[in-house]
């Protein structure tokens, strides 16, 4: 049987570019997910528009959420993790190996995280891909895009580094903080249309780095002296503290960059086709809700008309990167 304290449960609102965000869940949970959300932190009294409950549960059979009926279709295809969608009923089902169950009712924007209280061990996963995804989601048909990338800022002008895990965007990300770019996010923005056109949306979550890219950078170097976080599967940085970096809200889309890491002294740019581009972006959509989904597409479709895009093969000239960064930008 689960501690009983661990039932206790804690909430927390956050008003997250226009709309109302109310999560609960057992003081562990919140304070995590508090750590990605904390620039967005508010009071309760105004209506919420998204509501987040994160239940611990003894054992299997205590479950506070089941998988519904009727027709769905699995929608993406992690390892051990089922997720499917239900096009009637317009809700999302996430299920690991029945440790971790997820109900997003879309419509409502209403969703429930039942778990049994020993994955409380796995406290990353609960507070990341588990409640990542519903957001994406919620926020897919509330019109604002997510986009795998890391987002920066220079003279207003927004810069993004798109890519799959390993592709060098928070090693890219560490080498221009330190050189006076503004911070959106380290792995996910969102993208909007507003009077502006076409805008980037801030999602300043903590900066996950390897110890391997943490060599890389002396003033990260302490972080190697540090036990790792149980659960975590990189070493966590947060921007402001180390950086003293300027948060950025919001700003429009200049240049993306597509990086891979090179075995080479030095880093090279080369332009990129919008086709091409286009199909590296294409996995950022969720085939969830056909109407927002089309529109999650058309809006990836914008950015790549809007900005400048480049391929970048990372060499080890991690010191001049920032002023080639630069060139691009301006």
């Amino acid at each position: 049987m689960a501690d009983t304290k661990l039932m206790k449960s804690h909430t927390n609102y956050y008003t997250f570019h226009g709309l109302r965000i109310s999560i609960s869940g057992p003081p562990t949970v919140s304070a995590t997910i508090h750590k990605r959300l904390r620039q967005f932190l508010t009071d309760g009294h105004d209506p919420i528009d998204l509501t987040f409950e994160f239940c611990c549960v003894p054992d299997y059979g205590t479950h506070l959420v089941e998988r519904p009926l009727g027709r769905s279709r699995p929608v993406y295809k992690p390892l051990k993790v089922e997720i499917v969608y239900f096009d009637i009923e317009n809700k999302l089902y996430i299920n690991y190996v029945d440790r971790v169950r997820v109900l997003c009712d879309l419509n409502r924007g209403h969703a429930r995280v039942s778990f049994l209280g020993s994955e409380l061990d796995n406290l990353w996963f609960i507070s990341h891909p588990m409640f990542t995804i519903p957001l994406t989601e919620f926020l897919k048909q509330r019109e604002r895009y997510s986009l795998h990338a890391a987002g920066l800022c220079l003279d207003s002008k927004g810069l993004l580094i798109a890519g799959i895990s390993g592709a060098g965007k928070s090693t890219l990300t560490i080498a221009l903080l330190r050189t006076g770019f503004g911070f959106l996010s380290d792995d996910t923005v969102f993208l909007t249309r507003d009077r502006e056109g076409l805008r980037m949306l801030a999602f300043p979550d903590e900066i996950d780095a390897t110890d391997e890219t943490i060599r890389l950078f002396p003033e990260l170097h302490y972080l190697l002296q540090l036990p790792k976080r149980p659960g975590w599967p990189k070493r966590s940085i947060w921007a402001e503290e180390v950086y003293g970096v300027d948060f950025v809200r919001e700003c429009s889309p200049s240049v993306l960059v597509f990086p891979s890491v090179a075995n080479a002294e030095k880093s090279v740019f080369r332009p990129m086709g919008r086709d091409e581009a286009l199909f590296e972006l294409a996995s950022n959509v969720l085939l969830t809700e056909p109407r927002a989904s089309q529109s999650h597409l058309d809006v990836l479709g914008e950015l790549i008309k809007k900005s400048k895009c480049y391929r970048l093969e990372t060499g080890r000239d991690f010191d001049a990167l920032p002023t080639l960064f630069r060139e691009l930008v301006n």
